[in-house]
């Protein structure tokens, strides 16, 4: 090979090194920073989770309108309309909680796919026994970059952990202190 031969060799490695770069960076580019900003907004979705009273559509607002949701003890939906019936049915529910946290966040090479693996904990009325009843387990998430630049669910799957549902105990009621003067 010549001199000529390896410059064009050398032209060519950086034009496509530069063209994935370019590519990297109109994704947003680093993945720490998509990471840290898939993070924050899971924190976001569960606070509101947390909040009184529950926005049902600040909550929906995380999917994608093509996103699919599967959860344990709920049809799944596909499409927002879906969604947003789920989790208005879920929220009705007096009983209902749930608290999640990813554990791992990966982000695609190309930057516009990222994945969230966490835990959840969720207490709902049990529609047997009427009761409140705990189910912990696993999710995933993947996240699809839109094209306003944020993120948001295209695919949100729940599995509960293996076994029943675990009853919750009722609060003992409040007992009166006595008073006494001194």
């Amino acid at each position: 090979m010549n001199n000529q031969s390896f410059a064009l060799l050398g032209i060519a490695a950086l034009a496509v090194m530069t063209a994935a770069c370019q590519q990297n960076a109109a994704w947003g580019g680093d993945p720490e920073a998509i990471k840290t900003a898939i993070k924050a907004d899971e924190k976001k979705w569960s606070d509101e989770f947390q909040a009184k009273p529950r926005d049902l559509e600040a909550l929906v607002g995380h999917y994608a309108d093509d996103a699919d949701f599967v959860a344990p003890g709920v049809k799944p939906a596909s499409g927002i309309t879906e969604i947003r019936k789920a989790y208005s049915e879920g929220l009705a529910d007096p009983n209902f909680t749930i608290s999640f946290a990813a554990d791992k966040v990966e982000v695609a090479e190309a930057g516009d796919i990222a994945t969230s693996r966490g835990r959840f904990d969720e207490t709902y009325t049990d529609p047997d026994s009427n009761k409140p009843v705990k189910v912990s387990g696993s999710f995933l998430t993947v996240y699809k970059k839109q094209q306003d630049g944020g993120w948001k669910a295209v695919q949100d799957w729940a599995v509960a952990d293996p076994g029943k549902p675990t009853p919750v105990e009722p609060a003992k009621p409040a007992t009166r202190a006595k008073m006494t003067s001194f």
